[in-house]
């Protein structure tokens, strides 16, 4: 019966063109930075398997997530809805039976269907962000991305030789709290003959107060950080996360190729925010909406599609389902927030545009167009002590100027802030009459969260 609701749903749509049976795999690797890997410009950090993937295909510099929250995040991501549409504002949130996922799609269509995730809270039950995914890996307890690997090469194993395509979607946490990567790799980026250790103070110990208070209280963060005096150790450990997932990238890719799949296969590889490693006084967590938590990286790799290119123009999550869709010759219901990004390569400009941001909890709002970034407090919360959220307050930044974004601008220009407020509000309007619950949380689910420092 939904499978039919489904079909129905879908015939009120664009025309679609002639059917692509690729492979569909989308890397999602939770709380990546944009400007951590090679592709967007990063020679510190070795990322060789994602180089060599946007040489085989697309590189969106100027990519965004629509919400720096990882269960709304990935909402966006599977419905191209915006967090005001499914109205999930947190990883407590559950999302309607009536919003259609992308896999959900695809099955109908006769794709197979896969999927793994790392936080409980994108369960199905929890979460419903995976609906229509068959054979689905739910996370009972977090693991690293070479056991993530176990299940994925096992399962690309098992499609060798079979006709009918399927989606994969596949969920890495190594660069999210506590970063996670070998101690071989950790020291490419923090000096051999230093030791984090030393000393009784250092710059943890001075960034410690500008911790938000649950994390300060957290056992799981104290335990991680314990003994450590020197931030740029845990910067290091980001870097070499970054390193490790590429090299499972890497292991996905070859054995996608021994097997024969890579050849029709179409690739994405992104996340569903970014990171803070000390800017603006936040440190190792993403709230906010400034650029190291708000860009994300994406590199799509279409079969025969285009080979090293860059594009710049502005993209966000909320465009990588209809860019699919439309690159399978699927057509797009008008339930879709997002664009085809496609589009964009035939551009020899910079399109301008602009790209909607919300905030877990609903704290706060933001608007990018292609120089500038508006920021908007809807209320008053005290979470982050570098950066109080005031019901009111609003922030402008120049972003070709300025792009560490330290001078705000709202004094000095009221005319164009008024504009971005416009600009705001019309990206919000026309709400979709989605409904979100609570989802309802086990304990052991409650005790993952609290590991990873959501809660006390």
């Amino acid at each position: 019966m939904r499978f039919a609701w489904l079909l129905l749903l879908w015939a009120s749509t664009v025309t679609a063109g002639e059917i692509q049976r690729y492979n569909v795999i989308i890397i999602t690797a939770d709380a990546m930075r944009a400007d951590m890997i090679g592709p967007n410009g990063n020679t510190e950090v070795e990322t060789p398997n994602l180089n060599a993937l946007a040489q085989e295909g697309v590189t969106f510099t100027r990519a965004y997530c629509n919400i720096t929250t990882t269960t709304p995040s990935h909402a966006t991501l599977f419905s191209s809805l915006y967090p005001h549409d499914h109205k999930a504002f947190s990883n407590t949130a559950k999302v309607s039976d009536a919003i259609v996922m992308l896999p959900e799609i695809l099955k109908a269509k006769g794709w197979h269907t896969a999927g793994i995730v790392n936080f409980s809270w994108l369960n199905l039950d929890i979460s419903n962000v995976p609906q229509g995914i068959d054979e689905f890996h739910s996370c009972k307890r977090i693991l690293k991305a070479d056991k993530t690997n176990r299940w994925v090469l096992d399962f690309l194993d098992s499609r060798k030789g079979k006709s009918k395509p399927f989606y994969l979607w596949v969920h890495y946490i190594d660069n999210h709290t506590p970063y996670y990567a070998p101690e071989k790799i950790t020291r490419k980026y923090y000096p051999e003959d230093k030791d984090p250790r030393a000393g009784k103070s250092g710059t943890l110990q001075e960034a410690w107060p500008l911790f938000p208070e649950h994390n300060r209280d957290n056992q799981y963060f104290k335990k991680w950080l314990r003994g450590i005096t020197d931030a740029e150790y845990i910067v290091a450990t980001n870097k070499g996360s970054v390193t490790w997932v590429d090299e499972r990238v890497g292991d996905m890719i070859a054995r996608l190729k021994k097997n024969g799949l890579w050849e029709r296969t179409l690739f994405v590889f992104t996340s569903d925010h970014g990171e803070s490693l000390g800017e603006h006084g936040l440190w190792f967590l993403h709230g906010g909406l400034f650029e190291p938590t708000a860009r994300v990286p994406l590199i799509v790799r279409l079969p025969g599609g285009p080979a090293g290119k860059k594009v710049d123009s502005l993209v966000s999550l909320v465009d990588v389902m209809p860019t699919i869709l439309t690159r399978l010759g699927l057509p797009l219901s008008k339930q879709l927030r997002g664009k085809d990004i496609w589009n964009t390569l035939k551009e020899q400009s910079l399109s301008g545009g602009a790209v909607l941001l919300e905030h877990a909890g609903n704290y706060i709002l933001g608007v990018v167009t292609q120089r500038y970034k508006y920021i908007y407090h809807r209320r008053t919360k005290d979470i982050y002590p570098s950066y109080p959220m005031k019901k009111g307050r609003e922030e402008l930044y120049d972003l070709q100027n300025d792009p560490k974004e330290e001078k705000n601008l709202i004094n000095e220009k009221p005319e164009l802030a008024k504009e971005m407020g416009l600009l705001l509000k019309k990206l919000r309007s026309g709400k979709k009459k989605f409904k979100s619950s609570k989802a309802k949380i086990d304990k052991e689910t409650e005790e993952m969260l609290r590991s990873l420092g959501y809660t006390q």
